[in-house]
């Protein structure tokens, strides 16, 4: 009689938009094995990050259920905090929102515990300015609260200006015209996205009579006030915190190789390069090899990294070589308050191109944009709504043309990669 094969126990933390389509791809492709899937969430409702400036002024946003998600994928939910990760003993510990800590151990662990606004490195950003996340001080949920409270004339900071500064700084001027808003940047205005996108952004946010500050760099957040490096004061009566992304600390208390914002350094399988059982995807996540496109923190990239990390722990189980992550930017949007926005698109290196899409054509195409992106876990459920992307061969042509002529023109990294389950134990 034969043997039953035993379970191989994969953990997804984090149901950002990297965790969430990783789960139900995962699932889909792992039905034929025996591997339980488990992903583990602090919410149960998935946020929608990309919208969390419209969700501050005030405006209804989708809250979508994680296990109505799930549901006929055979993944268990568990809503928990992920509070530690021991590589060692393979578990993670876990602080529900009731009960007592519990500790789940794993086969294959799967970190997509997303990205948070960096706030440490300015003195007072943390005290004194809110930021868009989803929950709690100083949370978009508090600004939410807060913004309607506030006397015409108020005075409002924005401090950041890249796709999130300047999405936030529109939606509240045109959210509350009768608030004076201003957006603070260190560099010039707009030099991160390309000339014409930057100039068409600036003539819409001063439209709505933002006032832009450039070149300037903020050494301190105040509770009434901004300093600015050269002397400078602006006043607020609300600052909200637009600067970089930052990923949790629980990968480098475990031990794991990160870089310098706490990303789990990946090789091109999306594996830890310090534990092959831990795999990274998402903002958690930092290619040690360049990956065909530059590694940007966003929900496209996101997304990829979602996909494709399911794919190399699929063929993992399945006894099969995964390929090497690569992909290409195909397009950007970027909204400026209510009707206005402008959408572009984009070389594979993420560089703007024609054509340009502005007005309420570009409102209602990132509209739809930000709906496939958020609905891409339900409908990888299904093989025909699978997930897919562009420049899947990107790395390997870049590794052909970095290699001596001379070289033979071999798969790249074959013979380290696993071909059997990673750390499967008997059950």
């Amino acid at each position: 009689m034969r043997q039953p094969q035993p379970t191989t126990s994969v953990v997804i933390v984090g149901a950002g938009y990297a965790g969430l389509l990783c789960a139900t791809r995962l699932a889909r492709k792992t039905r034929d094995l025996p591997v339980s899937v488990t992903l583990v969430n602090e919410t149960d409702t998935f946020t929608e990050r990309l919208r969390l400036h419209e969700y501050a002024a005030n405006h209804p946003i989708p809250w979508r259920s994680i296990p109505a998600t799930l549901a006929g994928t055979g993944i268990t939910f568990v809503q928990a905090r992920v509070t530690a990760i021991s590589p060692q003993r393979k578990a993670i510990s876990l602080a529900p929102a009731e009960g007592a800590e519990r500790r789940l151990t794993y086969d294959t662990m799967i970190y997509a515990l997303g990205s948070a606004t960096e706030r440490a490195s300015v003195t007072g950003a943390a005290e004194h300015a809110y930021t868009l996340a989803p929950r709690g001080p100083l949370s978009a949920e508090a600004m939410r609260a807060a913004l309607p409270q506030l006397p015409a004339g108020a005075r409002i900071v924005v401090c950041g200006a890249g796709a999130t500064g300047i999405e936030t700084t529109a939606e509240l001027a045109s959210s509350y015209p009768k608030l004076r808003v201003a957006l603070v940047t260190e560099g010039v205005f707009g030099a991160f996205i390309g000339e014409r996108v930057a100039r068409y952004m600036r003539r819409s946010l001063e439209r709505q009579s933002v006032a832009i500050v450039e070149q300037a760099r903020i050494s301190e957040v105040r509770a009434d006030s901004v300093a600015l490096a050269d002397g400078r004061s602006l006043p607020h009566d609300l600052c909200v915190w637009a600067g970089g992304f930052t990923a949790p600390s629980l990968a480098r208390e475990a031990g794991l190789a990160v870089n310098a914002r706490d990303q789990i350094i990946i090789d091109p399988y999306m594996r830890s390069i310090t534990d092959p059982a831990i795999f990274a995807i998402g903002d958690a996540a930092h290619a040690r090899e360049e990956p065909g496109a530059p590694l940007r923190m966003s929900a496209f990239t996101a997304l990829i990294l979602g996909a494709h990390g399911a794919d190399c722990v699929s063929d993992i189980l399945h006894g099969r070589a995964p390929k090497p992550l690569s992909f290409a930017y195909i397009g950007q949007g970027i909204a400026l308050g209510h009707g206005d926005g402008i959408g572009f698109s984009k070389t594979a290196d993420d560089i703007a191109r024609a054509p340009y899409f502005t007005g309420r054509i570009a409102a209602s195409i990132r509209a739809f944009g930000l709906n496939y992106l958020a609905t891409s876990a339900e409908r990888d459920k299904h093989p025909l709504g699978a997930y897919l992307w562009t420049g899947k061969g990107r790395y390997a042509r870049a590794r052909r043309q970095a290699a001596p002529q001379s070289a033979p023109q071999a798969e790249p990294h074959v013979d380290d990669t696993p071909r059997v389950a990673v750390g499967a134990r008997r059950r």
